[in-house]
């Protein structure tokens, strides 16, 4: 049973480590309401947490919209950016550039209005660019795709990247009619056949993907044998991280940080600080032992367009001696307050807020 005494959403779940040992898993999804001042206030709608994967569509063609809030464990904070592009003042573009900056990333994307590829006289180009004035961030945008309706296999392939994106291709006359990624690495882009680029973006990467698909181990004769239904030896827990590699915060974010969005909302600039949460956790088992355990925030997801902010927090609780002595979780909240003299962290058991009980 969880006991939520905190405004947002939680849920929980048992997994098994890599030797098989029990864990508890506890998520608190919190859903903030970005405010035109930049002021982050409590969505009335608090979003619920996510317990499987979701994609947009089939998972074969599309990207994953979402991963589940409770994976076994996370070593960085993962940061995501769902949203659009939109250009200055609402005048339609050719391109630009739309940036995210919190922490330790600074990572810029180059947005460019539909091309195609056409056959020239001297070979395949590209079009001219057909300007726009808001444009999805996502991976079927950007570089990337899958040709497997070819007879020989030879014309056959995929970028394993990104096998849904746009422009993939073993030979240039494959490219014909064609479109040209919108979603591009300002430090490479694709203005001809033999220039590769290659994918980029701001969502989370699909388990089946590289390069998470290559930290997820190997699964052949030898495992069936010796190890499964556990995972295989050379699982790396790294596999957990959903976010490109460039927007992952080692060590975690800690509440405090300035986000700032360009060219990813109405008004140009979307600049925020994160908030200063910190959660409780106290679990307590059938014996009469209690214990405490912390949180670390491993997700944020970003969402200009709502504009909304959601942070998971997640705590890990090894119990695999106590699975079935463990009778309740209760999520308390402390909120941290700035003032001009100091920061004061306080303790507010919400008493006027209902408790969530969830039942195992």
């Amino acid at each position: 049973m969880l006991n939520n005494q905190t405004p947002f959403a939680a849920e929980r779940c048992w997994v098994r480590d890599i030797n098989g040992a029990e864990v508890w898993l506890v998520a608190v999804k919190a859903t903030f309401d970005i405010q035109k001042t930049g002021e982050l206030t409590i969505a009335e709608k608090q979003e619920e947490v996510n317990i499987a994967p979701k994609f947009r569509a089939d998972p074969a063609v599309t990207s994953l919209e979402f991963e589940t809030d409770l994976p076994h464990l996370k070593l960085a904070t993962d940061v995501l950016v769902e949203g659009h592009a939109y250009s200055p003042n609402g005048k339609p573009v050719s391109s630009l550039t739309v940036r995210l900056k919190v922490a330790n990333i600074d990572k810029s994307l180059n947005v460019t209005g539909d091309r195609i590829w056409y056959k020239s006289p001297i070979g395949v180009n590209v079009s001219d660019i057909k300007p726009f004035i808001k444009m999805p961030i996502i991976y079927e945008r950007a570089y990337g795709g899958a040709i497997l309706d070819e007879e020989d296999e030879h014309k056959r392939g995929w970028e394993p990247k990104n096998p849904v994106g746009l422009g993939y291709a073993k030979f240039a006359p494959h490219l014909i009619d064609t479109p040209v990624p919108n979603i591009e690495d300002p430090n490479s882009l694709r203005a001809n056949f033999s220039h590769r680029s290659h994918p980029v973006g701001f969502g989370p990467i699909a388990g089946h993907w590289a390069p998470r698909v290559k930290l997820a181990g190997t699964y052949d004769k030898k495992w069936e044998e010796s190890r499964q239904p556990l995972l295989p030896l050379d699982f790396n827990e790294k596999y957990y991280q959903v976010a490109p590699a460039d927007q992952q915060v080692p060590g975690y974010l800690k509440g405090g940080e300035i986000v700032e969005l360009t060219n990813m909302s109405p008004g140009g600039l979307l600049r925020f600080k994160l908030p200063r949460i910190s959660l409780s956790f106290n679990t307590q088992f059938s014996d009469g032992t209690k214990q405490d355990h912390r949180s670390t925030l491993h997700t944020l997801v970003i969402k200009p367009d709502a504009p909304k902010v959601t942070m998971v927090w997640h705590t890990h609780l090894p119990c695999h001696f106590k699975v079935l002595k463990l009778t309740s979780t209760t999520i308390r909240l402390k909120n941290r307050i700035m003032t001009k003299e100091k920061e004061e962290e306080i303790s507010n058991d919400l008493n006027t807020t209902a408790g969530n009980e969830v039942h195992a």
